[in-house]
């Protein structure tokens, strides 16, 4: 897959690309094709769409994998037990990942998209854009929207930042245009003419699905904000989301190809040492979700852990490492809140993170949103609205298509609803909190591996109530900022980059650890 797009050194200091005609007549006679002096919407398309998913979301989870307990790492020293022990730094690479690699092929779509009379490439990037601001802002607060970069003028080398508010409002608003963007017409190119729609192969319908199921996930953030947290909005914008199995907005990795083009979870980014992989196994954390439920914490193997997780060599039992512990620790926290296993400090007695199921396999696809979070956030909204027949309705429609989409048996799908029905799910979903701990673990389920999965902990205050009593802060924290009591604040937000903070001092502001690390973003302050 060749990917175009504009390449720079930091925000504050991007140098774009261009290349240059010249002025004499003579030398435009004979002009290589294969080094056209314009780049074409149609030709952005890709890269667009590519940095989305590699530059930004990808190194936007890499970390938060750690930080939410999906993956836990074989040793405890070295930087690979970073994250997992929150000792984030101003090295955390996400901001210049979108704002140099990504953003500004979002912008220059948008504007190719415009100048060339092809609005559904204006709408491709205008739902781009909005996805990174979204992405940015969750894990940063305050970000910078309209100062970086607009394809047109120069580059600002000190941009100023919009606080978290502003940024949820220019998400809207790009949604929105980008709806009335794709009910526009295109004049000279179809959208997946040069094959740059890598995701739904210029289905427009898709695309406007696709925008509204943004909508329906940033405004269901809001659940703090009692002036703007709007559940019926909620509601109708999944209505327009996805509606059916296939529809889910994600970016396909191929085998065989280049590494960039296979899935990182599974060939690079530090998941390929033999010593000391970036996360050696899954957390025993994420193997209670997956082998319990809500509430009352009924010991119930979900047929999904066998699609997710391998069993471990030693034994086929599924277990899993407590957060921040290493091998040395042993076995993690069970289900019930009691300790697992301590004897289990062999790599064998863990089934491997890497290359172990569905979402990290090398051609395991990477969902920016899916059919079944739409449904999931519809469950949450209509259970805030007090309807929880509706809520389950919902809720039961977004666990289901999860199941098929990592083709569980259509037989255990209901043998595990069956049994969910047994254990009082119905009498859950008429107390707010409890039908909240199956949404938000389902949500753990369906999401993994997303960064989206931070905020939802957030949201939910990092709650034993809402996750179960294995939920506990890692072994080992970082206590410079942090607490190892768990009823002490939890982390918030992330460090600015260091090249930002350098460059741009007077705007950035406060970026030391304990502050940045422990100030709750926007939305979730009353």
């Amino acid at each position: 897959m060749k990917i175009v797009y504009i390449k720079a050194i930091s925000l504050l200091s991007i140098s774009v690309l261009t290349i240059s005609t010249s002025c004499k007549k003579y030398l435009d006679v004979n002009t290589d094709p294969n080094n056209p002096t314009a780049v074409s919407a149609a030709n952005r398309l890709v890269g667009a769409i590519t940095t989305t998913n590699g530059a930004s979301m990808w190194r936007g989870s890499r970390e938060i994998a750690g930080l939410v307990q999906y993956g836990t790492t074989a040793l405890n020293t070295g930087t690979n037990r970073n994250a997992e022990q929150w000792r984030y730094t101003a090295s955390y690479f996400f901001w210049q990942n979108a704002y140099v690699y990504t953003m500004p092929n979002c912008v220059d779509l948008i504007n190719l998209g415009e100048s060339e009379g092809n609005p559904h490439f204006s709408g491709v990037g205008r739902t781009l854009l909005a996805l990174n601001l979204g992405m940015l802002t969750d894990q940063y607060g305050s970000i910078v929207i309209d100062n970086f970069y607009d394809g047109v003028s120069g580059i600002n080398l000190v941009p100023t930042f919009n606080d978290q508010k502003t940024a949820y409002e220019r998400i809207q608003t790009l949604l929105d245009q980008a709806i009335v963007d794709f009910s526009g017409t295109n004049t000279t190119a179809a959208l997946n003419s040069k094959g740059g729609d890598i995701i739904y192969q210029g289905d427009i319908t898709k695309w406007i699905r696709f925008a509204y199921a943004l909508k329906a996930r940033y405004l269901n953030h809001l659940t703090k904000k009692t002036a703007l947290y709007d559940p019926a909005k909620i509601i109708e914008a999944c209505e327009k989301a996805f509606n059916a199995d296939g529809m889910d907005a994600q970016f396909a990795y191929i085998a065989g190809a280049l590494e960039t083009d296979q899935n990182p979870w599974a060939s690079w980014g530090g998941f390929t040492s033999t010593t000391d992989p970036r996360y050696l196994t899954w957390s025993q954390f994420f193997v209670n979700m997956l082998s319990s439920f809500p509430v009352t914490n009924t010991t119930f193997q979900d047929p999904r852990i066998s699609k997710i997780m391998l069993p471990a060599a030693s034994d086929g039992m599924y277990r899993g490492l407590r957060s921040g512990g290493s091998l040395a620790g042993g076995q993690g926290i069970l289900a019930d809140g009691s300790p697992g296993d301590i004897t289990k400090k062999a790599a064998t007695d863990y089934g491997p993170f890497s290359k172990s199921g569905y979402y990290t396999n090398i051609t395991s696809p990477f969902p920016f949103i899916t059919y079944s979070e739409v449904k999931l956030i519809e469950a949450e909204a209509k259970l805030r609205s007090g309807d929880a027949a509706g809520a389950m309705a919902d809720y039961e429609t977004g666990v289901k298509a999860n199941m098929r989409k990592l083709s569980v048996s259509e037989s255990a799908i209901n043998t595990y609803w069956t049994a969910q029905i047994a254990d009082g799910l119905a009498a859950h979903f008429n107390n707010l909190t409890q039908g909240l701990s199956h949404i938000m673990r389902q949500k753990y389920i369906t999401q993994c591996l997303n960064n989206e999965t931070w905020v939802d902990m957030r949201r939910m205050d990092y709650s034993k109530d809402i996750y179960g009593p294995s939920l506990k802060k890692p072994l080992n924290i970082n206590t410079t900022i942090f607490s190892a009591s768990d009823t002490d604040p939890w982390i918030q937000a992330m460090v600015y980059e260091t090249n930002e903070a350098t460059r741009n001092p007077n705007n950035v502001g406060d970026n030391t650890e304990k502050t940045r690390l422990l100030t709750p973003v926007w939305w979730n302050q009353p």
